[in-house]
């Protein structure tokens, strides 16, 4: 959805497209007897009242796989405005809200440093959003909300609940089961320089304060995020969190060009893209790419699809991750190894 990203280096790259992501999706079939309060757009997805919360209802499969299509091609923004109304709340406006006050916390400390530190009202922001977002374990000065979401891609029409509706089954999201699966282990947050290595997992960070000024902090998080079908075959989508942040005293968003190196290989036919021209699939396997993206804060890209087992586990993809950015002057690495099925 956001068009910031610039591929480099190979034909491959430059094929990349946004994808649908519905296989991180646990459905459980039930009646669910709605009450309709108010229609969204068209009669194919409306707002109702379910389980003592506004949620949002797609007629069937076939609408909200069409919907997912659609929003590659929308900003966020666009997308919200479809969603909103009636006193639905999404996940994506509970967040937009989350940074807003966090960012506030930061702006009014930093205005006078000789105040005390806002450990009671980090500690209410946290505690209000408990339930929904998680937060950087590893670092009390680093309080940015983060999705619980394995599929940020269903962000605006998830409810703080976590869960959707198509006909008459209720959607619950997949989640993160542990701050340690989304966070990893983490790197030193506190005085000399840091940054992950290839014996990391998922998880290649860097952080480097400045001569004389700020903090500067990037992170790469790969992940599968959803499925696509082609020809009648389902790939996994592949995709990646990108973090930019700054750090006078605490931490907030930064503007910076991050650069990706990997190589990767996928379980069945491999790892790549879905051609434009074609709509079929296009191999990058155990390919070096490349990556530039203009960051700020909390992104999500896609970067490409992953083949299909005929056994167990159904999806792998393995390989190497290096991380940079154009204010630090070092890389971060990691290694790759996603399991599902």
């Amino acid at each position: 959805m956001d068009k910031k990203t610039v591929l480099l280096a190979s034909a491959c790259t430059l094929l990349m497209m946004s994808c649908s992501n519905d296989a991180e999706l646990i459905k459980v079939a039930e009646t669910t007897g709605l009450q309709t309060k108010a229609f969204v757009g068209e009669a194919d997805f409306q707002i109702v009242d379910y389980a003592g919360d506004k949620c949002i209802q797609f007629k069937n499969d076939s609408v909200f796989n069409a919907m997912l299509w659609e929003m590659n091609d929308m900003s966020e923004e666009e997308i919200n405005n479809i969603f909103s109304g009636a006193g639905f709340v999404s996940q994506w406006q509970l967040m937009q809200e989350a940074d807003q006050e966090q960012e506030l916390i930061v702006d009014n400390y930093e205005k006078d440093l000789s105040q005390p530190w806002p450990a009671h009202k980090i500690k209410e922001f946290k505690q209000k959003y408990d339930d929904v977002f998680m937060f950087e374990p590893y670092d009390s000065t680093d309080f940015i909300a983060h999705y619980k979401l394995k599929g940020s891609t269903y962000s605006p029409f998830v409810n703080r609940q976590g869960l959707f509706l198509i006909g008459d089954s209720v959607v619950y999201t997949a989640v993160y089961e542990s701050l340690e699966e989304y966070f990893g282990l983490g790197i030193s947050l506190y005085g000399s320089n840091g940054a992950t290595t290839e014996s990391d997992m998922n998880c290649a960070e860097i952080k480097y304060q400045i001569p004389g000024g700020d903090y500067v902090k990037a992170r790469a998080i790969p992940k599968f995020t959803g499925s696509r079908m082609i020809s009648n075959q389902e790939y996994r989508v592949v995709s990646c969190e990108i973090l930019s942040q700054k750090k006078k005293v605490m931490w907030k968003k930064h503007h910076a060009d991050v650069y990706l190196d990997y190589r990767v290989k996928g379980s069945g036919v491999g790892f790549g893209v879905t051609n434009p021209n074609n709509g079929q699939f296009l191999s990058c396997n155990d390919q070096p790419l490349k990556l530039k993206y203009a960051a700020y804060g909390k992104n999500t890209i896609d970067l490409g699809i992953c083949g299909k087992n005929a056994y167990s586990p159904l999806w792998i993809l393995n390989g190497t991750l290096e991380i940079q950015a154009d204010d630090i002057p070092f890389k971060g690495y990691s290694s790759i190894l996603l399991r599902e099925g």
